[in-house]
């Protein structure tokens, strides 16, 4: 292992075949627009993004998870809706949106401790649960792109039922991200 790692906390997510729909009539709309889509088997619902992690930080980072998790019930998360985020008017990330479900929202502080007492810095953004389809690197209409989104219905696309939470390796390639399972928790 190198000096760090970069690590994150998720929740795995199989898509059902509405969302493989959805995915593919985005594809279909935007298929003149750059935008890096996400591989279906990466698919999954970031809790807490750690970054660069030393070899005693994960240790101990594992430790802390194992006791936080282990008494954690199942719970279930519904991927509803589309939307986008934007930086000075341009389109950055497609995704679906997820319930914030009281089981998600009362997790997030408590991972958030958890990574913080272990030397991380504290997030400074406010938690948006969200499934990534795409990272866009740049769209031809970006009216056209807004209005197609602002337009989609609010339809449910997938309930999920959480049993685990996985504590990730991000390796950044020419490719795109590789996401390797370190750790998985079981939840109750």
């Amino acid at each position: 292992m190198r000096d760090h790692i970069r690590t994150f906390i998720a929740v795995k997510i199989v898509p059902n075949e509405n969302v493989l729909k959805l995915l593919q009539h985005f594809k279909n709309q935007f298929s003149s627009d750059r935008i890096n889509w996400v591989d279906t088997e990466s698919f999954h619902l970031t809790l807490r993004f750690i970054g660069n992690t030393t070899r005693g930080q994960l240790y101990e980072l594992v430790d802390r998870l194992e006791e936080l998790f282990s008494e954690k019930p199942k719970f279930e998360l519904t991927l509803k809706g589309t939307g986008y985020f934007k930086s000075k008017n341009q389109p950055r990330v497609l995704f679906i949106k997820l319930n914030e479900s009281e089981e998600l929202l009362q997790l997030v502080p408590e991972i958030e401790e958890q990574v913080s007492a272990c030397g991380f810095d504290s997030e400074q953004k406010a938690f948006r649960p969200h499934l990534t389809l795409g990272r866009i690197k740049s769209v031809e209409n970006r009216s056209r792109f807004f209005s197609l989104l602002d337009e989609m219905p609010m339809a449910e696309y997938q309930k999920i039922e959480v049993k685990e939470i996985i504590l990730f390796q991000s390796i950044l390639k020419q490719t795109g991200p590789e996401y390797r399972p370190i750790k998985t928790f079981p939840l109750k």
